[in-house]
């Protein structure tokens, strides 16, 4: 968006939040009564953390061996994630679902480069759908209620079953980044918070997160339209590829569209992988042989 543009995207969050607000009210928006909490097990079963079928369902599962584990990153869905597509490649009319939309497929690409990044370091991912996203582009999709419902549980998850001695990153796409970024004001919660297309992170400047954030977007990814604002209960907050925001911005590299940041062999999962093994390049760097900073 261009600096002769850049002023519309305010007006719009505040057009998006009437037309939210007088379409369906600020119920709509308050996403109902957060879920009971989850019960995780003390050792997954078949890769298994918790899993609660109620609403969309919600699944935690683990790839690698996370007692053992030095670096974790928890890989955090955004809207239209359910239990239903959780491990499967089909969508509920039995379509082939679209590369990056099956959260298990994308733990385990991430898994698998950050094996390569660091062959013989100790790691493991964290596929956590631990909360409800939203399912419909509706109110609740430009709410926050369900974020903060889902911050209250991935932060207490990062509590009660992440080790306090480990490297732990929250890897968050689109709605999820909200999530992240509500959970990880809480010290303890991450050490690294990657956001992955975010419509806005439930906070307006990084410094409100207690964690490195780093960020990327995609050229052509649409989610750029989307007005990161808060008006109430209405939007998600501020925009991490904003300049003032505050964020380590890095380059998606060649991939495009709104779901590909997991494609194996990109930039986005290369760089996104040594964040989580705990080799980050520094700001302003080369990643993946592209300039760190490199952005649309």
């Amino acid at each position: 968006m261009t600096r002769r543009t850049a002023w519309a995207r305010p007006l719009l969050g505040a057009l998006l939040a009437f037309a939210v607000l007088g379409c369906c009210g600020a119920a709509g928006a308050a996403g109902g009564a957060a879920p009971a909490p989850l019960s995780y097990r003390a050792a997954p079963v078949g890769g298994l953390l918790a899993e609660d079928p109620a609403g969309s369902g919600r699944v935690v599962a683990v790839i690698g061996e996370l007692r053992e584990a030095e670096d974790v990153a928890v890989v955090v869905p955004g809207s239209g994630q359910n239990r239903e597509n959780f491990r499967g490649v089909h969508n509920g009319a039995g379509t082939a679902r679209r590369p990056g939309t099956v959260p298990m497929a994308d733990g385990q690409a991430l898994y698998a480069a950050m094996r390569e990044r660091s062959p013989h370091g100790r790691v493991a991912v964290v596929v956590w759908l631990g909360y409800l996203p939203p399912q419909e582009v509706d109110a609740e999709l430009a709410g926050i209620a369900r974020a903060r419902h889902g911050a209250r549980e991935l932060a207490r998850f990062a509590r009660e079953v992440l080790a306090e001695d480990r490297h732990t990153t929250l890897v968050c796409h689109s709605y999820g980044t909200a999530v992240c970024g509500l959970a990880a004001r809480s010290p303890g919660v991450a050490d690294d918070v990657v956001a992955l297309a975010s419509p806005g992170m439930g906070v307006a400047r990084a410094e409100e997160i207690r964690a490195r954030v780093w960020a990327t977007r995609a050229r052509g990814d649409w989610i750029r339209f989307v007005p990161s604002v808060r008006l109430g209960p209405v939007g998600l907050g501020g925009d991490p590829m904003a300049p003032g925001f505050g964020a380590r911005i890095f380059s998606a590299g060649d991939i495009t569209g709104h779901t590909d940041y997991y494609q194996p062999g990109s930039a986005s999962l290369a760089v996104t992988a040594g964040i989580a093994a705990g080799s980050a390049p520094a700001a302003g760097g080369i990643a993946g042989g592209r300039a760190l900073l490199e952005v649309e």
